[in-house]
């Protein structure tokens, strides 16, 4: 009996979406606010999702960076995802704790599944969580708060880059 290896594509935070987050640029996006200093410029683009993600999250904005100084082309690029019409509840941010914990391990803290602490921070609307990943080249982060639930996914194009798909930008 012989054993083949088999190449298998590893999983990424971005296989958790059916939007998908690489056809940045395509669809009607609206610029919201920008940023210009010195050393930088941040574009905040953002649109309504054509469909709920994972019964939370409805909105999507992207932060592009350009740094002044790096004439290399590469723009990091910041996803943020949440919630602006849904009704937020512990039990929909434990189901994608589940998940994230599922591709990524414990967050930077050591904390896994959804706990009784994270139930008090929740519950006083003091909630969050942190994922260094790819060996710190991007990461995860997701806070509830008073404005509400977001997901923040940092350095996109690093994530993208490690699944071998590329940015789609129009041209």
């Amino acid at each position: 009996m012989h054993f083949f290896e088999t190449s298998k594509k590893e999983k990424s935070i971005l296989d958790l979406f059916t939007y998908d987050l690489t056809t940045f640029f395509y669809g009607e996006y609206k610029e919201v606010e920008s940023y210009d200093t010195e050393a930088m410029f941040m574009i905040v683009y953002e649109r309504k999702l054509p469909w709920d993600e994972l019964d939370l999250l409805d909105r999507v904005q992207f932060k592009v960076f350009f740094d002044k100084h790096n004439f290399t082309g590469s723009n990091p690029i910041n996803v943020r995802l949440f919630s602006a019409e849904l009704e937020v509840t512990d039990k929909k941010v434990a189901h994608l704790i589940e998940h994230v914990v599922e591709l990524y391990g414990n967050d930077d803290f050591g904390t896994g599944l959804w706990n009784e602490k994270d139930q008090v921070l929740f519950d006083q609307k003091n909630w969050s969580r942190r994922w260094s990943i790819q060996e710190g080249e991007s990461f995860i982060t997701m806070y509830y708060n008073e404005n509400g639930f977001e997901m923040n996914i940092l350095f996109l194009n690093n994530i993208i880059k490690h699944t071998g798909k590329y940015l789609n930008i129009k041209s």
